[in-house]
């Protein structure tokens, strides 16, 4: 009898143990995207050749999350310029097929580097490039990019283990507002007094035996120190492989924040690469701090949401203004109305509405992590955090679709690039109409009401 009972306490024992361990499993994985051989980079309108080399190689990095219901989300961070649906729905559909993930449940979130390959939606329109580099383009998002996305997600999914999560939190200064108010308008310059987001979310995944697996941190500011012709992560790059280096074997992931409005200071330059790096620095220094510091632990369950809502445009111009500007001698305008005006000879109609994915997804009471598409400005960050405080709040842009700058109604009447005029250079018809804002937090509102309940 006493056997008997040894045997019970030891089999009840080491269920609670597998029970606990398992309150989450975690994925983890990377690869590396470097294109093979060399293509357009991303981001700048000035380019005229191809990469010449590279500073480090550009990876994706996974974390696949499953709590003890079997919900499972999967991140993943991208050492990318752009991303969009022709890349992001044939890696969902693949990963669905094969690990019955659902397509809502993959995030897709790029750095905005512009020293990676430039793989934009728009770049086939707006962008002149030759034959061989549009072909080259074309190789790498076949051949390369989505396989090894959809490898890379599969290997996390395969990869779920045991472990604990931790987030905390600690700042970064170097970020600064790019909207400078004159009286011609809002110009593109360092606004000290402008309106920022220095938070640097940090969680870490730590394994059953206190071995760290993986820190994902984020940070909202444009990736834009360098202007040269190599591949490079800048500063998210040169922070992830210093995070690296300070824990060797885990994996460094950077979730890039709503950075739309944000420069690096200082930037460009015969220095700019020693500016990237000493940016990489400040900002793998910051994760450093928020790993010392006191991380909350964070508990199941997880829940999903996903909601795609549809932004008001303005009207598109008159046909006759159109041909105007089809003639002009500002080039952006040009190839801007030639667009609208093919696609209104071939569809007979011009949609003025923008579709904008968001995701919410809720770990227990710890924390809330947002995803809202195209390259979010700061005010989203601001607001969301400031309306759904309680638990810790994580909000990342730049996810799934970058189809233009997504303005808050404080930018849009400001106007401006990201305001206004930066529309010049994307698919998007027109620019956004005043109720931009609160349709999309409309969006969030109700997503993180559905993860609450």
């Amino acid at each position: 009898m006493y056997r008997s009972l040894m045997l019970g306490l030891l089999v009840l024992v080491t269920t609670t143990c597998s029970a606990e361990a398992a309150e989450w499993n975690v994925g983890v994985s990377k690869i590396v995207i470097t294109p093979e051989s060399p293509t357009w980079l991303s981001g700048y309108g000035s380019r005229y050749k191809p990469a010449q080399g590279k500073v480090h190689d550009l990876y994706a990095k996974a974390l696949a999350f499953e709590s003890s219901d079997g919900t499972r989300l999967v991140l993943v961070t991208c050492d990318l310029g752009s991303m969009h649906y022709g890349i992001v729905r044939p890696v969902a559909a693949a990963i669905e097929k094969q690990h019955q993930l659902p397509q809502a449940n993959l995030i897709i979130n790029v750095s905005h580097t512009h020293c990676a390959p430039e793989i934009a939606a728009e770049r086939p329109v707006f962008y002149s490039l030759s034959d061989e580099s549009e072909a080259a383009i074309v190789d790498y998002i076949e051949q390369q990019l989505v396989p090894k996305l959809t490898t890379l997600v599969g290997q996390a999914l395969d990869d779920l283990s045991p472990a604990k999560i931790l987030v905390s939190q600690s700042t970064a200064s170097f970020g600064k507002s790019r909207r400078f108010p004159t009286e011609d308008g809002f110009v593109n310059r360092q606004n000290d007094e402008g309106v920022t987001d220095d938070d640097v979310p940090v969680m870490q995944v730590v394994a059953p035996d206190g071995k760290l697996r993986a820190v994902m941190f984020g940070y909202a500011c444009h990736n834009t120190t360098l202007d040269f012709y190599k591949y490079c992560g800048d500063y998210a790059g040169f922070a992830q492989y210093d995070v690296e280096a300070a824990h060797p074997g885990a994996i460094g992931l950077f979730m890039m924040g709503c950075g739309g409005d944000q420069n690096p200071y200082p930037r460009h330059g015969p220095k700019g690469l020693e500016y990237c790096r000493q940016h990489g620095r400040e900002l793998a220094d910051a994760v450093e701090r928020a790993i010392q510091a006191e991380p909350i632990e964070v508990h199941g369950p997880l829940r999903v949401a996903h909601e795609t809502v549809p932004l008001a445009l303005e009207p598109l111009p008159p046909r006759a203004q159109l041909e105007r500007e089809a003639t002009s001698a500002n080039a952006y305008k040009q190839r801007k109305a030639k667009y609208l005006l093919n696609e209104l000879d071939t569809h007979g109609k011009v949609m003025t509405e923008q579709p904008c994915p968001l995701t919410v997804a809720r770990f227990g009471d710890q924390l809330l992590f947002v995803a809202i598409s195209g390259e979010t400005v700061v005010d989203y960050s601001r607001t969301s955090k400031l309306e759904f405080a309680g638990p810790m709040v994580w909000v990342a842009g730049y996810c799934t679709d970058v189809f233009a700058y997504l303005p808050s109604q404080r930018v849009l009447l400001e106007g401006g690039y990201e305001g206004r005029t930066g529309i010049v250079h994307q698919l998007t018809p027109t620019p956004f109409t005043p109720s931009v804002e609160e349709t999309v937090m409309g969006g969030i509102r109700r997503l993180v009401k559905q993860v609450s309940e």
